[in-house]
C-alpha cells in the first residue's frame, strides 16, 4: 500500500538543482593545454605525441602541468602511475586528466600492489583537481589483503573518477574515499573478492569514509563479498547517492552490509546526505548474508528518495535516523520486510509496498507495466527533477513512486553500467 504520512518541504532545493550546474560549469572552465601519449611500443626518448608515444608512465607523468592530458593507448600495464615523484597536481579550472585512449582497452594489473602504498595510482598528499577516466584496474593477480582498488585520501581533493572498471582487489573497497569534493560517475566496481577470510576485511564496492561535496551517480556496483556502498563513520557533510545500480553484493562475507549502509560511530557526525533513483536488489546473495538491507539508513537529514529497492534477503529500508525522509521508494518483496522503522521518523510516507507491477523484474526491468500503482503515486519532491534514465518528472499528473518515471509501454530500459563498454 501507499502510506501517506508527511509531506516533504524541498528542503534542499537550491543545492541539488545546482550540482549539475556546478558540474558542468567546472568542466566547461577547464583550460586544456598539452596533450602526451603512453603506449606499450612507445619509446621514453620519443617527445610523446600520439605517433612517437612515450613508453613509461613515470616519462609521460613528469612534463604534467595544470590543464594537460596524458593518453594511455591500448594494451595491458604493470607500472604504477605515481603522482608524487614528481609532485603534481592541477589547479582550480585547470584539471589534469590521465585517461586511456578513446575506443582502446587499457587494464592496469599488478602482482605486487603491497609495493604500490595505496594502490595503483599514488597521488597522496595535498593534491587535486584530477579527472581519471577509461581504465580497468585489476586486481587479480595479487593475493595482497593490504590495498583498495583506489583510495583517494590523506589531502587528496577534487578528485573525479569516472568510465573506470575496478575488480578483484582483496581488502576494503574498490574505491576508498577519505576527502572532499570526490565524483565516481558512470564506473562499474566489482568482484572485490574474500578468498583469503583475512580479519579486518570488507570488500565494499564503494567504501566512503569520511569527506564533502561527494558524488557517486550512474555506476553498476555488484558481485562484491561484502557490501555495495558503505558511508561510515564520518565526518561526512553532503554527499549524493544518485542513478547507480547495486545488487548481488554480499557473496560470501558474514558481514551484513547489504546494498547502502549509512551508520556513524557515535562520535563522528553524517550530514546531509541524499540517496534517490537507485535501484538496489539481490543483496545479501550468500547464505550467511540473511538480514542483510538493501539501505540502512542512519546520520541526520538523511533524504532516501524515489528508489527502487527488490528481493534483498535482509529488509528493504531500515531506519536508525528520527531525522530522515523516506519517500516515494519502491521497497517490495523483501525477504524479511520492506520499512523497518527504528529511528522513529514521522517523515515516511508515499512508498509502495505492495506488488508494483515491474515490466520483467525477473530480468531486471523494474520498469513500471501502465496498470502499476506506483504511477501518479507519490509525492512531488522538488529536489528529483529526473528519474534513473534523466527524464524528467513527473510525466503524469503526479510523481511516479521508484526509481522509473512514467510506464515502460513506449520507452527501452536503460543500458546499465555492467553492460556498458569500457572505452
Amino acid at each position: 500500500m501507499i502510506n501517506h504520512l508527511w509531506k516533504f518541504s524541498g528542503y534542499g532545493q537550491f543545492w541539488f538543482s545546482g550540482i549539475s550546474i556546478l558540474f558542468i560549469l567546472l568542466e566547461a572552465m577547464t583550460v586544456h593545454g598539452a596533450t602526451y601519449y603512453v603506449s606499450t611500443t612507445g619509446n621514453d626518448s620519443n617527445p610523446g605525441t600520439l605517433n612517437q608515444p612515450f613508453k613509461s608512465f613515470q616519462k609521460g607523468v613528469q612534463p604534467l602541468q595544470p590543464g594537460d592530458s596524458l593518453y594511455i593507448r591500448g594494451g595491458l600495464y604493470t607500472e604504477q602511475i605515481d603522482l608524487q615523484t614528481p609532485n603534481k597536481t592541477g589547479t582550480a579550472g585547470k584539471y589534469i586528466t590521465i585517461g586511456g585512449y578513446q575506443g582502446e582497452t587499457v587494464i592496469l594489473q599488478f602482482a605486487d600492489t603491497a609495493s604500490l602504498g595505496y594502490g595503483p595510482i599514488k597521488a597522496r598528499g595535498n593534491r587535486g583537481y584530477f579527472i581519471f577516466e577509461h581504465m580497468i584496474l585489476d586486481g587479480s593477480a595479487s593475493s595482497d589483503t593490504s590495498r583498495s582498488g583506489w583510495a583517494i585520501r590523506d589531502g587528496n581533493h577534487h578528485f573525479t573518477l569516472r568510465n573506470l572498471e575496478i575488480k578483484n582487489f582483496k581488502n576494503v573497497s574498490a574505491v576508498l574515499v577519505s576527502a572532499n569534493d570526490v565524483t565516481i560517475q558512470n564506473c562499474k566496481l566489482h568482484d572485490q573478492v574474500s578468498t583469503l577470510k583475512t580479519t579486518g576485511t570488507y570488500h565494499y564496492g564503494i567504501y566512503f569514509h569520511d569527506g564533502a561535496n561527494g558524488l557517486i551517480e550512474g555506476t553498476d556496483i555488484y558481485n562484491n563479498a561484502g557490501g555495495g556502498l558503505q558511508i561510515y563513520p564520518g565526518p561526512i557533510n553532503t554527499l549524493v547517492v544518485r542513478n547507480n545500480t547495486i545488487h548481488d553484493n554480499n557473496t560470501k562475507t558474514t558481514i551484513h552490509i547489504g546494498g547502502i549502509v549509512i551508520a556513524t560511530d557515535k562520535v563522528q557526525t553524517i550530514t546531509d546526505v541524499r540517496v534517490y533513483n537507485n535501484i538496489i536488489y539481490n543483496n545479501g546473495s550468500s547464505p550467511s548474508s540473511g538480514i542483510a538491507p538493501g539501505i540502512r539508513v542512519g546520520g541526520v537529514q538523511t533524504r532516501i528518495f524515489n528508489n527502487t529497492v527488490y528481493n534483498n534477503k535482509g529488509y528493504g529500508i531500515v531506519n536508525n535516523d528520527r531525522t530522515a525522509a523516506i519517500q516515494n521508494n519502491i521497497v517490495f518483496g523483501n525477504v524479511q520486510g520492506d520499512i523497518y522503522d527504528l529511528g522513529p521518523s514521522s517523515h515516511i510516507d508515499h512508498n509502495l509496498s505492495t506488488d508494483p507491477k515491474f515490466v520483467k523484474p525477473e530480468t531486471f526491468d523494474f520498469r513500471l507495466q501502465p496498470n502499476s500503482p506506483a504511477i501518479d503515486g507519490g509525492y512531488t519532491v522538488s529536489d528529483v527533477v529526473t528519474d534513473f534514465r534523466n527524464m524528467s518528472r513527473p510525466i503524469g499528473t503526479a510523481y511516479d513512486v521508484g526509481a522509473y518515471e512514467g510506464d515502460g509501454s513506449d520507452v527501452k530500459p536503460i543500458q546499465s553500467p555492467q553492460d556498458l563498454a569500457i572505452q
